[in-house]
């Protein structure tokens, strides 16, 4: 067994120890520093188990999940975007409109290239949604779900299981009846939403920084040498 087998095999007597939930709530406390497990215990008799098996998906639509154990991966639609996509432009795209002989030219796009390819892409809509690119790798720590219909910003997202995973699912339709029955809890809950997505979006950021940094920086004028390449893995 490898040693992330280990490890997740370790959280995962630990969750069943801890009584689920309520494992997942202390995993959140502790990576990013709060203290609303005890606030949230009691949305355990509202949230139900869910088993998933390595590449299967979830259907993040249907409500919020605490993970408490697995690791999954979240992927995005590259046509998926404020700009880009049938589904949420109606079938506009960020490309001009350009016809196959536009070129530089006639200033209307970059290459003849340029050109043919929007125009093919406008004749067929349905390439521009069979590629995804992964975002990121979630775990322990993390809730997922909440970003779509909390917000009511579009999913972006799908979810596939990279390892066996146990999460728990709140309906949407729970939190709205506890925003009537103990808005206290539901407070506690939408804090803890708050500080997640915080957190997600400090992390893009930073990401973006990263990105730019790179995309900016100067070529060297020749190729890494692999004695230098194993000094900055070493140091990254």
């Amino acid at each position: 067994m490898t040693r992330l087998g280990k490890v997740l095999k370790h959280r995962r007597r630990m969750s069943c120890v801890d009584h689920g939930l309520r494992y997942a709530l202390k995993t959140i406390d502790h990576q990013h520093h709060l203290n609303l497990a005890p606030h949230l215990q009691s949305l355990e008799k509202e949230t139900t188990p869910i088993e998933l098996k390595p590449g299967q998906r979830l259907g993040i639509s249907t409500g919020l999940f605490f993970i408490e154990s697995g690791l999954l991966k979240c992927e995005a639609d590259s046509s998926a975007s404020l700009t880009r996509g049938a589904q949420l432009t109606g079938g506009l795209f960020a490309a001009p409109h350009m016809r196959a002989d536009n070129s530089i030219g006639k200033v209307n796009a970059r290459s003849a290239t340029v050109g043919k390819g929007a125009q093919v892409l406008k004749s067929h809509p349905g390439l521009m949604s069979q590629t995804t690119f992964r975002i990121a790798r979630v775990g322990p720590g993390w809730l997922i779900g909440s970003i779509a219909e909390m917000t009511g910003s579009p999913d972006l997202g799908i979810y596939t299981a990279l390892t066996p995973c146990r999460l728990h699912q709140m309906t949407f339709e729970s939190i709205e009846r506890l925003e009537v029955d103990n808005p206290v809890l539901v407070l506690h809950l939408y804090k803890l939403l708050t500080h997640l997505t915080s957190r997600q979006n400090e992390m893009t950021i930073n990401q973006l920084a990263t990105l730019r940094s790179i995309m900016s920086s100067t070529a060297p004028t020749q190729p890494i040498s692999r004695k230098r390449l194993a000094q900055l893995r070493k140091q990254l």
